[in-house]
């Protein structure tokens, strides 16, 4: 496994620039994405109640609780209303996003306030702060930039990635390289 590992370094480059190309996917179509995010969430939600349901039933007569029952059906149905009201789904999912954002932009400022006299680091994340905080307003009131907002980050996150499998890719060849010429050294020192 070792060698196929080390032999298919092309796979990972192939799986780099495709995750290149679906950054810029992502950075062309910040709805869509937030609409896919969005419908893979009324997805889930609604299978873990489905799940709970099941489990319920499936469960001995002991085990089974009105309670646990009455929540799993909750939940599929909260699932099943995500599904079929997907601009709602999308608010929601920006609203969660838009909160995080101001949790964190709050303490990256509350964070850098005391240190902005002992220089640049400070200062950075007292910007950096303001600029989350600011932002988290947007995406909270206005679904179109938190549309943007959300599939921007997912879309850095996929481009870096990208960058990232291109340069194992690179590496893990230059690797295979030096086993290569390191087993064909012994050979030769072994053959003669």
């Amino acid at each position: 496994m070792l060698q196929t590992m080390l032999k298919k370094w092309w796979v990972i480059l192939l799986q780099g620039i495709l995750m290149i190309i679906l950054s810029v996917f992502i950075f062309n179509n910040p709805a869509a994405v937030l609409a896919g995010i969005s419908l893979w969430f009324g997805l889930i939600v609604l299978l873990v109640g489905m799940v709970g349901v099941i489990g319920w039933f499936a469960g001995s007569k002991e085990d089974r609780e009105p309670g646990s029952l009455i929540w799993s059906i909750v939940t599929a149905l909260f699932g099943l209303v995500m599904l079929t009201n997907i601009f709602a789904t999308m608010k929601v999912v920006t609203i969660i996003f838009g909160i995080w954002m101001l949790v964190t932009g709050y303490n990256l400022f509350s964070s850098g306030w005391p240190r902005r006299r002992d220089g640049l680091v400070g200062w950075i994340l007292v910007i950096i702060g303001a600029i989350c905080v600011i932002g988290s307003f947007m995406m909270i009131t206005n679904i179109g930039a938190g549309a943007t907002g959300v599939s921007t980050i997912l879309g850095i996150q996929v481009l870096l990635a990208g960058i990232a499998l291109i340069i194992l890719s690179f590496v893990k060849k230059a690797v295979v390289n030096r086993v290569e010429d390191k087993i064909e050294n012994l050979k030769a020192k072994l053959g003669s």
